[in-house]
């Protein structure tokens, strides 16, 4: 179980949203229930804003239990991931240098408004960076790659553009690429293996047949990386889709998912 500690000034706003909003969505999905254990503190705590309990109650999310806790009584513990969620709490993160992962998101204190907006603003922004982390960080990961080496792979265009090929079409031979990408097949070939043996693709024989597609254990985070780069940049492949489909007969394969 991976331990989530939300740090902000007071404890009183933003960080008691967090933490009741990420245990709220843990429970909601299959794929996390049971997976974090969350909690939130203050480099200088302060009782917890009534306009909080208001914004979760409207969204039908628990709001027992809730309390201020100081961020230095926790530094003695270990958290897999410490959220900053202030630039204040961001500069006293060195509370937790042990901690395997230091991440900011920067919002802005909704407490001196007079009305309740600021909150739900606020509340709308952390379900959709909650959401991402939820995706990226649940169940289904492996070490196939860190990020340094895939930035590396995708930073070759012919390798771009085999993973994009691979992400429209589910698996894709030797010979399809060759066609679609009109480079030789070795060429290819050398591409491909450097895919494979990074893991970032597997081969699979059908008959005389060996199509090359991305595994099913692939991290959600390569897997989000890539449909980013597949919808941000959609003419990336236009011609190399336009020869593929003009390939008669193309041999598709039969048990790739």
């Amino acid at each position: 179980m991976k331990r989530i500690l939300f740090l902000c000034t007071g404890n009183s706003a933003r960080s008691q949203l967090a933490e009741a909003l990420m245990r709220h969505m843990c429970r909601d999905s299959a794929a996390t229930i049971g997976q974090f254990e969350i909690m939130s503190a203050g480099m200088a705590p302060e009782s917890v804003d009534p306009r909080v309990y208001e914004v979760l109650n409207y969204h039908n999310i628990n709001a027992d239990n809730l309390t201020s806790t100081l961020a230095s009584s926790l530094q003695n513990q270990h958290f897999d991931v410490v959220i900053t969620l202030c630039d204040k709490a961001n500069k006293e993160c060195a509370l937790f240098p042990d901690s395997d992962a230091l991440i900011h998101w920067d919002f802005k204190d909704p407490k001196p408004l007079s009305d309740s907006q600021g909150f739900y603003d606020v509340f709308d922004g952390l379900k959709a960076k909650i959401a991402l982390f939820l995706m990226l960080n649940g169940d289904n990961q492996s070490d196939t790659i860190g990020a340094v080496e895939l930035f590396k792979i995708m930073s070759d265009p012919l390798r771009l553009r085999i993973l994009m090929l691979i992400h429209d079409e589910r698996a894709l031979s030797v010979g399809d690429l060759t066609k679609a990408l009109e480079v030789s097949q070795p060429k290819v070939s050398r591409h491909l293996a450097l895919l494979r043996d990074s893991g970032v693709l597997h081969d699979r024989r059908e008959g005389v047949w060996i199509f090359y597609h991305f595994p099913t254990d692939l991290p959600q985070w390569i897997l989000h990386t890539l449909d980013t780069v597949r919808n941000g940049q959609p003419a990336l492949i236009n011609q190399e889709k336009i020869r593929l489909s003009a390939i008669k007969n193309r041999k598709k394969p039969q048990s790739i998912n």
